[in-house]
C-alpha cells in the first residue's frame, strides 16, 4: 500500500448533460508509467484535468496518499507541485525566458529562494537538453523546445507524479521525436507518469500499463503487451486496427 501514491475510485465527471467520464477506477504506484489511449473525446483529457484539480469531478474520489483532494480542504498550488503537468500547448508565459518559467513555480508556490530555484532550474533544463536556450523566450523557441521547456518547469518542482496531455500532439512531425525521447528517459529513470497520448508505438514500447478510454469509461486496461497483441474488447480492437492498418 505503502507504493500506491494515486487512487482514482469511481470518478465521473459532467458538462451539463453530457457525461465525459463515468464510473473511472485505477491506481498508481510509484515507478508506473500509464499511457492513457483512446479516440478523440474518449474523456482522456477529463481524466488528467481532474486528476489535476483543473476541472472538479461530479462524483467519486481522487486519493493522493490516502487523502482525498476533491472533499478535504487542499492546498491546490501545494498539490500541483506534487502532481505535475505538461500541456499540449505548453503553456509558457511568453514575457518569461525559459530559465525564469523554470524558477518562478520554485519561488512563488515552494517559497525557495532564487539561488536555490535557478540552480535547480538549470538542472531540469540541462536535463532535457535546453541549457544553451535558458535566457531565450518562448518565441524564440521552436514547438519541440517549448514542450522540453514546460517539461523541466514541471521537473523542476520534483513532483511524485507528472500528468501528460498529448504532449506531441501540437508538434510538427520532425519535432515529436525530441520531447518523446525526453520522456523514454525520465521512464527509464523511474519516474511515475500518466500520459495521454496518441503515439501507440511510444504507448506500447515504454509504458508498463496501458488503458483504454472509450465513450467516457476504461474499457480496457493492461501490459502493453497484452493490450497491444491481444485485445479482449471488441471496441479495443477496432481502435488499434485503425493505428496498424493507417
Amino acid at each position: 500500500m505503502s507504493d500506491t501514491i494515486l487512487e482514482i475510485r469511481h470518478l465521473s465527471k459532467s458538462f451539463g448533460a453530457n457525461a465525459v467520464l463515468r464510473d473511472i477506477d485505477f491506481s498508481v504506484n510509484k515507478g508506473d508509467v500509464i499511457c492513457v489511449i483512446g479516440a478523440s473525446g474518449s474523456g482522456k483529457s477529463t481524466l488528467l484535468r481532474c486528476i489535476n484539480m483543473l476541472e472538479t469531478p461530479s462524483g467519486g474520489e481522487i486519493l493522493f496518499h490516502g487523502k482525498d483532494i476533491t472533499k478535504e480542504r487542499v492546498n491546490v498550488p501545494a498539490y500541483r507541485a506534487k502532481v505535475g503537468m505538461v500541456f499540449q500547448s505548453f503553456n509558457l508565459f511568453a514575457n518569461m525566458t525559459a530559465l525564469q518559467n523554470c524558477m518562478i513555480g520554485m519561488t512563488k508556490v515552494q517559497k525557495k529562494d532564487r539561488k536555490t530555484a535557478e540552480k535547480t532550474a538549470r538542472y531540469y533544463l540541462d536535463k532535457v537538453g535546453m541549457s544553451p536556450y535558458i535566457h531565450a523566450k518562448p518565441r524564440q523557441l521552436s514547438g519541440g523546445q517549448k514542450q522540453r521547456v514546460a517539461i523541466a518547469r514541471a521537473l523542476a518542482m520534483e513532483p511524485e507524479v507528472l500528468l501528460f496531455d498529448e504532449p506531441t500532439s501540437a508538434l510538427d512531425p520532425q519535432m515529436v521525436g525530441e520531447v518523446l525521447s525526453v520522456m523514454r528517459n525520465l521512464a527509464q529513470e523511474g519516474l511515475t507518469m500518466i500520459i495521454v497520448t496518441h503515439e501507440m508505438a511510444f504507448a506500447r514500447d515504454v509504458s508498463s500499463r496501458v488503458v483504454f478510454m472509450h465513450n467516457g469509461v476504461i474499457c480496457e486496461e493492461g501490459p502493453p503487451q497484452e493490450l497491444f497483441m491481444n485485445p479482449k474488447k471488441q471496441e479495443t480492437k477496432e481502435f488499434l486496427a485503425r493505428f496498424l492498418n493507417g
